[in-house]
Protein backbone atom coordinates (compact mmCIF):
# COMPACT_ATOMS: atom_id res chain seq x y z
CA UNK A 1 0.00 0.00 0.00
CA UNK A 2 1.58 3.58 -1.38
CA UNK A 3 1.86 5.85 1.75
CA UNK A 4 2.40 9.67 1.42
CA UNK A 5 5.74 9.46 2.30
CA UNK A 6 5.86 7.00 -0.50
CA UNK A 7 5.05 9.61 -2.77
CA UNK A 8 7.57 12.58 -1.94
CA UNK A 9 10.75 13.11 -4.16
CA UNK A 10 13.60 12.18 -1.45
CA UNK A 11 14.69 16.14 -2.12
CA UNK A 12 10.70 17.03 -1.80
CA UNK A 13 10.41 15.63 1.79
CA UNK A 14 13.06 17.60 3.31
CA UNK A 15 12.23 20.61 1.76
CA UNK A 16 8.38 20.28 2.86
CA UNK A 17 9.67 18.68 6.75
CA UNK A 18 11.83 22.49 6.84
CA UNK A 19 8.64 24.39 5.48
CA UNK A 20 6.51 22.20 7.88
CA UNK A 21 8.71 22.55 11.17
CA UNK A 22 8.99 26.85 10.09
CA UNK A 23 5.15 27.32 10.11
CA UNK A 24 4.68 25.21 13.77
CA UNK A 25 7.81 26.90 15.25
CA UNK A 26 6.33 30.66 13.74
CA UNK A 27 2.76 29.31 15.34
CA UNK A 28 3.60 27.47 18.68
CA UNK A 29 6.79 28.49 19.61
CA UNK A 30 9.97 26.11 20.07
CA UNK A 31 8.38 24.86 23.17
CA UNK A 32 6.66 21.04 22.41
CA UNK A 33 8.40 21.02 18.90
CA UNK A 34 9.75 17.55 17.85
CA UNK A 35 10.60 15.64 14.74
CA UNK A 36 7.53 13.69 15.67
CA UNK A 37 5.15 16.81 15.34
CA UNK A 38 6.76 17.85 11.74
CA UNK A 39 6.61 14.23 10.90
CA UNK A 40 2.48 14.03 12.00
CA UNK A 41 1.77 17.40 10.51
CA UNK A 42 3.37 16.00 7.27
CA UNK A 43 1.27 12.59 7.07
CA UNK A 44 4.57 10.69 7.11
CA UNK A 45 5.86 8.38 9.27
CA UNK A 46 7.65 9.37 12.57
CA UNK A 47 10.97 8.16 10.89
CA UNK A 48 10.43 9.71 8.48
CA UNK A 49 12.49 12.97 9.54
CA UNK A 50 15.39 10.97 10.53
CA UNK A 51 16.60 10.30 7.18
CA UNK A 52 17.25 13.54 6.99
CA UNK A 53 17.75 15.44 10.12
CA UNK A 54 19.57 13.53 12.82
CA UNK A 55 17.49 15.46 15.30
CA UNK A 56 15.28 18.60 15.98
CA UNK A 57 18.33 21.05 16.32
CA UNK A 58 19.52 19.98 12.90
CA UNK A 59 15.89 20.27 12.07
CA UNK A 60 15.67 23.83 13.02
CA UNK A 61 19.80 24.86 11.70
CA UNK A 62 18.63 23.86 8.30
CA UNK A 63 15.09 25.68 8.64
CA UNK A 64 17.04 29.09 9.75
CA UNK A 65 19.97 28.38 6.49
CA UNK A 66 16.75 27.28 4.16
CA UNK A 67 15.37 30.84 4.82
CA UNK A 68 18.44 32.72 5.08
CA UNK A 69 19.98 31.38 1.96
CA UNK A 70 16.30 32.31 -0.05
CA UNK A 71 16.74 35.42 1.39
CA UNK A 72 20.19 36.15 0.58
CA UNK A 73 19.64 35.32 -3.11
CA UNK A 74 16.23 37.42 -3.18
CA UNK A 75 18.69 40.11 -1.65
CA UNK A 76 21.30 39.76 -4.57
CA UNK A 77 19.24 39.40 -7.46
CA UNK A 78 17.71 42.28 -6.96
CA UNK A 79 21.04 44.06 -6.86
CA UNK A 80 22.28 42.46 -9.74
CA UNK A 81 18.95 44.08 -11.84
CA UNK A 82 20.04 47.54 -10.52
CA UNK A 83 21.87 49.09 -13.39
CA UNK A 84 22.78 51.99 -10.77
CA UNK A 85 23.52 51.77 -7.10
CA UNK A 86 21.38 54.74 -6.06
CA UNK A 87 18.24 53.11 -7.61
CA UNK A 88 19.61 49.70 -5.42
CA UNK A 89 19.00 51.17 -2.33
CA UNK A 90 15.48 51.31 -2.45
CA UNK A 91 15.05 48.35 -4.97
CA UNK A 92 16.24 46.56 -2.01
CA UNK A 93 13.72 47.36 0.68
CA UNK A 94 10.85 46.55 -1.54
CA UNK A 95 12.87 43.41 -1.84
CA UNK A 96 13.46 42.49 1.70
CA UNK A 97 9.34 43.26 2.22
CA UNK A 98 7.93 41.55 -0.22
CA UNK A 99 10.22 38.34 0.75
CA UNK A 100 8.63 38.67 4.42
CA UNK A 101 4.83 39.24 3.08
CA UNK A 102 5.60 36.45 0.75
CA UNK A 103 6.76 34.36 3.26
CA UNK A 104 5.37 35.46 6.78
CA UNK A 105 6.18 32.63 8.58
CA UNK A 106 9.55 33.22 7.70
CA UNK A 107 10.33 36.75 9.26
CA UNK A 108 8.59 35.19 12.48
CA UNK A 109 10.62 32.41 13.05
CA UNK A 110 14.18 33.85 11.84
CA UNK A 111 13.80 36.86 14.27
CA UNK A 112 12.18 35.67 17.24
CA UNK A 113 12.75 32.18 17.05
CA UNK A 114 16.24 31.05 15.57
CA UNK A 115 19.79 31.71 16.56
CA UNK A 116 20.77 33.61 13.96
CA UNK A 117 23.31 36.16 15.02
CA UNK A 118 23.79 39.86 13.36
CA UNK A 119 26.95 41.79 14.67
CA UNK A 120 26.20 45.69 13.94
CA UNK A 121 29.62 46.76 14.80
CA UNK A 122 31.50 49.06 12.36
CA UNK A 123 34.15 46.80 11.88
CA UNK A 124 32.47 43.31 12.44
CA UNK A 125 33.76 40.05 9.89
CA UNK A 126 31.74 40.29 6.83
CA UNK A 127 32.65 37.13 5.74
CA UNK A 128 31.17 35.57 9.17
CA UNK A 129 28.28 37.92 9.34
CA UNK A 130 24.61 37.24 8.64
CA UNK A 131 24.77 37.22 4.85
CA UNK A 132 21.79 39.25 4.31
CA UNK A 133 22.96 42.06 6.14
CA UNK A 134 25.97 42.12 4.45
CA UNK A 135 24.50 42.44 1.45
CA UNK A 136 22.58 45.56 2.41
CA UNK A 137 25.83 47.11 4.38
CA UNK A 138 27.58 46.88 1.61
CA UNK A 139 25.46 48.70 -0.65
CA UNK A 140 24.53 51.81 1.55
CA UNK A 141 28.25 52.15 2.37
CA UNK A 142 29.05 51.95 -1.30
CA UNK A 143 26.62 55.05 -1.56
CA UNK A 144 28.00 56.85 1.30
CA UNK A 145 31.65 56.91 0.66
CA UNK A 146 30.59 57.91 -3.02
CA UNK A 147 28.66 60.95 -2.00
CA UNK A 148 31.69 61.84 0.98
CA UNK A 149 29.20 60.69 3.87
CA UNK A 150 30.98 61.55 6.96
CA UNK A 151 32.98 58.33 8.08
CA UNK A 152 32.55 58.34 11.69
CA UNK A 153 28.92 58.27 10.99
CA UNK A 154 28.99 55.72 8.60
CA UNK A 155 27.86 52.69 10.49
CA UNK A 156 25.10 54.64 12.47
CA UNK A 157 23.54 55.25 8.95
CA UNK A 158 23.72 51.37 7.44
CA UNK A 159 21.93 50.34 11.06
CA UNK A 160 19.24 52.83 11.02
CA UNK A 161 18.45 51.95 7.46
CA UNK A 162 18.41 48.56 7.88
CA UNK A 163 16.18 49.20 11.47
CA UNK A 164 13.91 51.04 9.05
CA UNK A 165 13.23 48.52 6.44
CA UNK A 166 13.04 45.58 9.39
CA UNK A 167 10.45 47.63 10.97
CA UNK A 168 8.35 48.55 8.60
CA UNK A 169 8.59 45.42 7.67
CA UNK A 170 7.99 44.15 11.26
CA UNK A 171 4.71 45.89 10.98
CA UNK A 172 3.65 44.46 7.62
CA UNK A 173 4.16 40.59 8.60
CA UNK A 174 2.07 40.95 12.64
CA UNK A 175 -1.34 40.04 12.24
CA UNK A 176 -2.57 41.94 15.11
CA UNK A 177 -1.49 45.65 13.33
CA UNK A 178 -4.33 46.99 11.49
CA UNK A 179 -3.51 49.37 8.18
CA UNK A 180 -5.29 50.07 5.17
CA UNK A 181 -2.83 50.72 2.86
CA UNK A 182 -0.82 48.35 0.42
CA UNK A 183 2.09 47.99 2.29
CA UNK A 184 4.49 47.42 -0.71
CA UNK A 185 2.83 50.25 -2.50
CA UNK A 186 3.38 52.54 0.39
CA UNK A 187 6.88 51.75 1.57
CA UNK A 188 8.55 54.07 -1.47
CA UNK A 189 6.22 57.28 0.42
CA UNK A 190 7.72 56.06 3.86
CA UNK A 191 11.50 56.26 2.03
CA UNK A 192 10.78 59.79 1.34
CA UNK A 193 10.07 60.49 4.77
CA UNK A 194 13.78 59.72 5.54
CA UNK A 195 15.15 60.77 2.34
CA UNK A 196 18.64 61.74 2.04
CA UNK A 197 20.60 63.46 -0.29
CA UNK A 198 23.92 61.79 0.12
CA UNK A 199 22.13 58.53 -0.70
CA UNK A 200 20.58 59.90 -3.78
CA UNK A 201 17.43 58.57 -3.09
CA UNK A 202 15.07 58.40 -6.68
CA UNK A 203 12.60 61.42 -6.60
Amino acid sequence: METKEDTYHHKDLRNILIETGIAIVAEEGLEGFSLRKVAAACNVSHAAPYSHFKNKDQLLEEMQQYITDQFSLQLQNTLDSCTKPAHALEALGESYLDFFLTHRTYFTFLFSQSTIRLNLTDHADSTDNYKPYEIFRHLVMQLLQENNYPKEKQNDAVIALWAFIHGITSLATMNNIVYDQDWKKKLHDFMRVFDCPALRLQK
